[in-house]
């Protein structure tokens, strides 16, 4: 690698390790950031070490793990039980608790399955367990977050040092 190419390698592994810290906090957008690096790397360098086929495959990780994110609250929350009402609460708490970051990250899924359940008749102790389904739903969507990118990552710098 020639000197420009250096500087570019690290200005995109120091951007997909940023997008790695942002997967910790589900309002930032990680895994983008993550992508972007590369494709900001495979432009600079002609894509030579980054072809247009990796990058197509990671736009499909990238794309497939946010549509599940959006998924994994809800199927927290039915996983512990929730009905449609909880499900739906977990979503929307989602939504509002981005407003109140970042404790309302951890609580708006929780609380809105929670309230949801109990406005849809179910028992508070039901309505409990389906708010801490949400919950876990968030904190799993956090830790795929953070493999994937990370994976993306090593799978970058293993292409372009390899």
């Amino acid at each position: 690698m020639m000197g420009w190419q250096w500087i570019a390698f690290a200005i995109a592994v120091v951007v997909m390790l940023a997008g790695v810290v942002g997967t910790l906090i589900p309002a930032l957008p990680g895994l983008p950031i993550v992508f972007l690096a590369m494709l900001g790397y495979a432009v600079v360098d002609g894509f030579r070490d980054i072809t247009p086929g990796f990058l197509a495959v990671a736009l499909l990780v990238v794309a497939a793990t946010q549509v599940a994110e959006h998924y994994a609250r809800a199927w927290g929350a039915k996983r512990f039980g929730a009905g449609r009402a909880g499900a739906w609460g977990a979503v929307i708490g989602s939504i509002v608790g981005l407003f109140f970051m970042p404790l309302g990250l951890l609580l708006g899924p929780f609380l809105g399955a929670l309230l949801f359940e109990l406005v849809a008749g179910r028992s508070g102790s039901e309505a409990v367990k389906a708010g801490f389904g949400g919950l876990v739903g968030v904190l799993g969507s956090v830790v795929v977050n953070v493999v994937v990118a990370l994976g993306l990552t090593v799978a970058f710098v293993a292409k372009v040092l390899i």
